[in-house]
């Protein structure tokens, strides 16, 4: 009696959806879920055909050269080639893209991936209340309330779910939407008085601002916009644990240079006037300094310095000023095109709107990070936008 084979399309789909639910959990388990999500593609001649299919998309063309520019950058790279190599190789994440959109062209399956990262978020939320509540850590590489990587990311992540639920809400008849609104509401709690990311502040303000663009129009949306925005400032105001945090940063910005200690503004702000430094004079302003070349202008700028202030870096956290350095202003191009390509994706909302609303996110916290390049919030963008902006009819069988 013959065994029945899986379908590779429906295999490719759990693996991606597997994918997400391990970048959550362990960075060894979303290794080695993405390689097998690369041999089940490499190995079955139906998924070839539907990653050649996709080639056409526009985002997918960008994504391409984007990873092919970092693959370029290492050949000249200032820095040394095994470095360069290694950070290219950190790159794959961008394969991850075309690989989800040449399976998710089926709106079912669009909201299959949406539905377990909701519910992923909101038993990782629950989690972290618990946490915080009881006092104790989920893991001891954890501090308490923490269960996601750590509060940037965790914050980040909270917010993309919530997200998730107010658009599928607000632009979809959802059935028992009940359940979708108290989703939304234990991520949004957990975002404003446990967990303490900026990063999650701004992306859900951006989030937001959105949402409310998108739902309304003309007079309304004039007076909608700026009145919204302040009710989630002033919700964040309103707790302790997000108010702090954002006088923290405040209060960094205000006495960074005279600091005795590193903080998380402070070092920022330094690493944004070095790097602006280095533009001034730099050497090959076409086409950088190369892959991970950063470090290489970086620490000559700060030789000789003291103390924090003098510290060496292999980023500016801004990721901009990173593409500008490394690539160049023909980088800058291909990586401000690279962005440009996600508007042209032909996907109804709210689809469009979930993949276009993380962009968004992400290129607002990427003045401030380096999201696109990270290791959790990286994979997660490739991830999602993949699946959310996939066309959704392919000219090859839908299964």
């Amino acid at each position: 009696m013959s065994k029945k084979k899986i379908n590779p399309i429906t295999l490719a789909r759990i693996l991606i959806i597997l994918q997400l639910a391990c970048i959550c959990i362990s960075t060894a388990a979303a290794s080695v879920s993405e390689v097998l999500i690369y041999l089940t593609f490499i190995s079955s001649a139906q998924l070839r055909r539907r990653v050649l299919d996709v080639l056409r998309q526009p985002m997918v063309v960008m994504t391409l050269a984007l990873w092919a520019m970092v693959g370029i950058g290492t050949l000249y790279s200032a820095a040394p080639f095994a470095d360069a190599f290694d950070t290219w190789g950190s790159w794959r994440k961008c394969l991850l893209l075309p690989l989800a959109a040449a399976v998710f062209d089926v709106p079912a399956w669009k909201k299959q991936f949406l539905n377990i990262f909701i519910g992923l978020m909101v038993i990782g939320a629950l989690l972290s209340f618990a946490s915080s509540l009881f006092n104790f850590q989920i893991a001891s590489k954890f501090v308490i309330g923490i269960v996601i990587a750590n509060h940037a990311t965790q914050a980040i992540f909270f917010s993309v779910a919530a997200f998730a639920c107010l658009t599928l809400i607000a632009f979809t008849q959802v059935t028992r939407a009940w359940m979708y609104w108290v989703a939304a509401a234990i991520l949004m709690a957990n975002i404003i008085l446990i967990t303490p990311g900026r990063s999650g502040y701004l992306s859900f303000i951006v989030f937001i601002i959105l949402l409310a663009y998108w739902k309304t129009k003309g007079t309304t949306r004039m007076i909608a916009l700026p009145l919204i925005t302040a009710g989630v400032v002033l919700l964040l105001m309103l707790s302790p644990t997000s108010r702090d945090r954002i006088q923290m940063g405040v209060d960094e910005i205000g006495t960074y240079e005279t600091a005795p200690e590193i903080t998380s503004i402070g070092i920022r702000i330094t690493f944004w006037k070095n790097t602006l430094s280095i533009l001034e004079k730099l050497e090959h302003p076409l086409i950088g300094y190369g892959t991970d070349g950063f470090k290489v202008p970086y620490a000559a700028q700060v030789e000789g310095g003291n103390g924090w202030q003098a510290v060496k870096s292999t980023d500016p956290h801004n990721q901009y000023l990173k593409i500008l350095v490394e690539y160049g202003a023909l980088g800058l191009i291909i990586f401000l095109g690279f962005i440009a390509s996600f508007f042209r994706q032909s996907v109804s909302p709210p689809f469009y709107y979930l993949g276009i609303g993380l962009l968004m996110a992400w290129s607002v916290t990427s003045l401030f990070n380096g999201h696109f390049g990270t290791f959790h919030e990286g994979r997660l963008f490739f991830l999602w936008c993949g699946v959310m902006l996939a066309n959704q009819k392919s000219n090859l069988p839908q299964t």
